[in-house]
């Protein structure tokens, strides 16, 4: 079982870097350009991977962002294919990442509850 999660944390790892490149150097769509990878969940049997990013750009389209991903997801496995020897390429799932916006409401409700405190 260790071996097995090893195994997938360093294809996860690697799967991230080819993605990150391939978007910033090889996809030539200037939408993408402001795309952050910021983290790939495998699943055990190699066979799906869950992308989550983030866009520099605050305009929320991040729906429209998901449909390039979407549109460019073959081309992706492609790049994974040339320069991971796994014998099948995960198919790819584009999902924008919230982790910050979360983070940044939860600290305003306890710098909120904190200014409520010392009244």
């Amino acid at each position: 079982m260790p071996n097995d999660f090893s195994i997938n944390k360093r294809i996860e790892v690697k799967i991230h870097r080819i993605i990150s490149e391939a978007i910033s150097l090889k996809i030539k769509d200037k939408r993408l350009k402001t795309i952050i990878i910021t983290e790939v969940n495998l699943s055990r049997d190699l066979g799906y991977a869950k992308i989550y990013f983030t866009s520099l750009n605050q305009d929320n389209q991040n729906k429209n962002n998901i449909d390039i991903l979407n549109k460019a997801s073959g081309f992706l496995r492609k790049e994974i294919s040339n320069k991971l020897s796994i014998k099948k390429v995960p198919e790819l799932t584009f999902i924008f990442d919230t982790k910050e916006e979360e983070a940044n409401h939860i600290n305003k409700l306890i710098d909120s509850a904190i200014e409520n405190d010392k009244k």
